[in-house]
Parts: structure tokens; C-alpha cells; sequence
């Protein structure tokens, strides 16, 4: 669990980047309508989770950085006993406190003049405050009539002197490289996925649909500390493992089929994102052996590569090569550019509060201590009816790095036996 402490001491890392005279704006987020009277499932914005601890929708952070120093507050909803007998407990101000460690909590309904207060031009105690900051990465609703951009837009209109500032690029710099803490939350997430997986391999058989297996992931998952998924799971057997985000999985197992799956279990937050393929009767076939080989050589060979310095883009050019000259070598392709028919997606993103974290699309910026990313390489066969990807999440350390889902099987005699002990 991450302390109150740690959550204190990320906020004082992004304040003390800002300039001074600045105004921090952060929003939790609201749910979107799904249909009628349905909304989807909430989910907080995770830059303002992991700056407060708090995922109760409509919930704002603020902070104010003036003469070298800084107060912050949160705003919470106002206790509603008609809306808790509908949606359950809110968070009283004494636990949003708590949560948080932020000491200034207020209700919402005083936000505004809040604001006001601290950006007002004429006798402001906190001087002329120049700057406004908010998380513009993406489009948010912050409230059931209002998104990030139109407030942006009232921002600017009503304070047009004042320069509108993005502290996502600022957020991001801190999200990649994670902490001691952190990290345990990914062993753990790893640990739970790995307890779906041996359960899945153990019951998965000819006959039975991908769906009542990805269904029993979410099961057992759930039934552990009820924690959540952390995204929907593929589950893809024959053919359909070839399809990168095989969306349905409505077919049944076959006898003699590979089954890929790409899933993940989350732990406070973090999400382990994990690929394993396995034969569905226990036995690779000399194809699927011979494939599969390759996927595992080069998931193992990149894994050594993976330290401070190097970059994803050079980690994919590695990919490359080492897949097309096992192919090439395997006979399963005639020349090297071939490869891209059977290899084409990339070997890594960076994992976190988001399974595909922020910053994963920065193939060119040197890797750090402290950061977590996917190993992934995989190689698909439609002809063959085969696809294989092996992913383990990786933790770049000093001087090399950690293998956090070393323990969760992929060795082909190790997933051979464990097999062989079905019921």
C-alpha cells in the first residue's frame, strides 16, 4: 500500500517544478453517460490518483505556489443522504484527509471563489498570480455539464493575461520512474495474475469456449482481495491468436490448438499486463514447438538488453533481427523483410497506473532506473493457424534489470509437465 506520506511528497515534487506565482487545477473526473439513465463504469484520472489517493468522482485539487512557498486544498462532494441511499458512501472531509494528506478539505460548492480568490488582480495577499496549470493530455469531464476543455475556455476568457500551462509533461516525468512502494504493487498485481493463469492452464481443454475461460480469469482474479482487471482479457485459441487485440472470444478450443492469452490482474491501481501460449492438450506439436522456441529466445535475449540507457526503439530494432534471422534459420520465412508479415506490433510500453502507462509512446527516450516496461515479442502464423506472444514486465534497475513475472511458467518443458498434472 502506498503511505500517505509518499502521496504528500509527489505533490511536493510537481509543485516545486512549477514556476512560482502559479495555480495548479486538478480534476478527478466524472462519469460519462452510457445510455438513458446508465453511466460506464468511473474510473479517476490516474495523474489525480496519484497525486492525492482519492478516486471519488467530481473530486479537485488545488494547489498555490507563491513566494517560494505553497498551500494546497481538496474539494470533496457535500454530504447527500438522498444520493447515498442510491450510490453508497461519500468520503467525509476528516477521510478525504485522511486519504490524502492533503489538511485544507473543503466541500465543492466553495471552489469557486476559491479561485476567485487566488486569482484576483487587485490587493491579492498571494501576489499577481501568473501562471494556471491543469492536466491538458487529454479530453476529461469534469462534470456532468462541463469538460477540461470548455473550462480551459472560461479560464482564458475570463483571465486572459494569465498564461494556461500543462503539467502533464511534469506529471509524467514523475509516473515513469517508480518507487520502492510502487514496485511492490506490481509484484503483487504479477503475483495475483499468476495465481489466473495456472488456474486457467489447469482447466483449459478441448471443448470449452475462450469465453468461459476469460470469464474465469475475471473470476479468480476478483475472488482475490476483489481486485480488478487490469484491462479486458484476450483469450485466443487457433487462428484467432493472430489478431493483435482478438476482441470476441466466442470460438471453442481445439485439440491441437495454441491458446494465447494477454491479460492482468491490478493491485491498488497497478496493473500487471502478462502473455503466455500454451498447447490446449498439454503437447506442443514440432510447429508450434518450433515457434513458439523463437518467441521464447528472443523474449529471453531482449530481456538481457533491457538497462538504463537504452531506448525502445533500439530494443525493437533487436526484436527485429533476432526474430526474422530465427525464422529465416526455421525456414518459416524466405527473406528478411518478411518478417513485418509476422511481427508487427512493438516489443515494449511502459506499465503503471495505466497498462500502456504514460510516456509508452516515447520510443526514443533513454531508459532509467525506476521504470517499468513490457518485454512482448511475438510471431503469428495465420496460415498455420498458430500465433505466440510471451510478455513478462520488466523493472529497469541499476546496471541492468528485474524480471518481475520471472516466477509465472514459459519454459516449454516446465509448461509441458504442468500440464501433464491435469486433472
Amino acid at each position: 500500500m502506498i503511505s500517505v506520506e509518499e502521496f504528500k511528497e509527489r505533490r511536493k515534487k510537481l509543485i516545486d517544478s512549477l514556476k512560482d506565482y502559479s495555480l495548479l487545477i486538478m480534476f478527478c473526473g466524472c462519469s460519462k453517460k452510457r445510455s438513458e439513465d446508465e453511466n460506464y463504469d468511473f474510473l479517476a484520472n490516474r495523474n489525480f490518483y496519484y497525486l492525492t489517493n482519492i478516486e471519488q468522482e467530481k473530486s479537485i485539487y488545488v494547489a498555490l505556489k507563491a513566494y517560494g512557498t505553497y498551500r494546497e486544498y481538496l474539494f470533496v462532494s457535500e454530504y447527500d443522504p438522498i444520493k447515498e441511499k442510491w450510490y453508497g458512501k461519500r468520503l467525509t472531509l476528516d477521510e478525504a484527509r485522511s486519504k490524502s494528506g492533503v489538511e485544507n478539505v473543503l466541500f465543492l460548492d466553495t471552489i469557486e471563489s476559491k479561485i476567485k480568490t487566488f486569482l484576483q488582480e487587485n490587493n491579492n495577499p498571494y501576489g499577481y498570480i501568473e501562471n494556471i496549470y491543469l492536466d491538458l493530455d487529454s479530453e476529461q469531464k469534469i462534470s456532468e455539464k462541463n469538460t477540461i476543455e470548455s473550462f480551459v475556455n472560461t479560464l482564458k476568457a475570463d483571465y486572459s493575461t494569465r498564461s494556461i500551462q500543462d503539467a502533464y509533461p511534469l506529471l509524467k516525468e514523475q509516473r515513469l520512474v517508480k518507487s520502492n512502494a510502487e514496485v511492490d504493487e506490481f509484484k503483487e498485481a504479477v503475483s495475483k495474475t499468476n495465481i489466473g493463469i495456472r488456474k486457467l492452464m489447469k482447466e483449459a481443454r478441448a471443448g470449452l469456449y475462450e469465453y468461459q475461460l476469460s470469464s474465469l480469469f475475471e473470476y479468480v482474479i476478483r475472488d482475490t482481495d476483489y481486485s480488478p482487471l487490469s484491462f479486458p482479457t484476450i483469450c485466443a485459441s487457433g487462428v484467432n491468436a493472430t489478431c493483435l487485440h482478438y476482441p470476441t472470444p466466442m470460438d471453442k478450443l481445439k485439440d491441437g490448438d495454441l491458446l494465447l492469452l494477454d491479460l492482468g490482474a491490478k493491485n491498488n491501481g497497478y496493473c500487471a499486463d502478462i502473455s503466455r501460449t500454451f498447447p490446449i492438450n498439454g503437447k506442443f506439436s514440432p510447429l508450434q514447438r518450433k515457434i513458439y522456441s523463437i518467441v521464447l529466445g528472443c523474449n529471453k535475449y531482449i530481456i538481457t538488453k533491457i538497462r538504463p540507457g537504452v531506448t525502445i526503439r533500439e530494443l525493437q530494432e533487436m526484436t527485429v533481427e533476432y526474430l526474422a534471422e530465427g525464422c529465416l534459420e526455421a525456414k518459416l520465412i524466405s527473406k528478411k523483410e518478411d518478417i513485418r508479415n509476422y511481427y508487427f506490433h512493438g516489443i515494449s510500453h511502459s506499465i503503471g497506473l495505466d497498462t500502456h502507462d504514460i510516456g509508452c509512446s516515447e520510443k526514443d527516450r533513454p531508459l532509467e532506473v525506476g521504470n517499468i516496461i513490457s518485454c512482448e515479442p511475438g510471431l503469428y502464423f495465420k496460415e498455420h493457424g498458430i500465433g505466440v506472444r510471451i510478455e513478462d514486465d520488466i523493472l529497469v534497475s541499476e546496471g541492468g534489470n528485474i524480471n518481475l513475472s520471472a516466477g509465472i511458467i514459459k519454459e516449454i518443458d516446465d509448461i509441458e509437465k504442468y500440464l501433464s498434472n491435469k486433472k
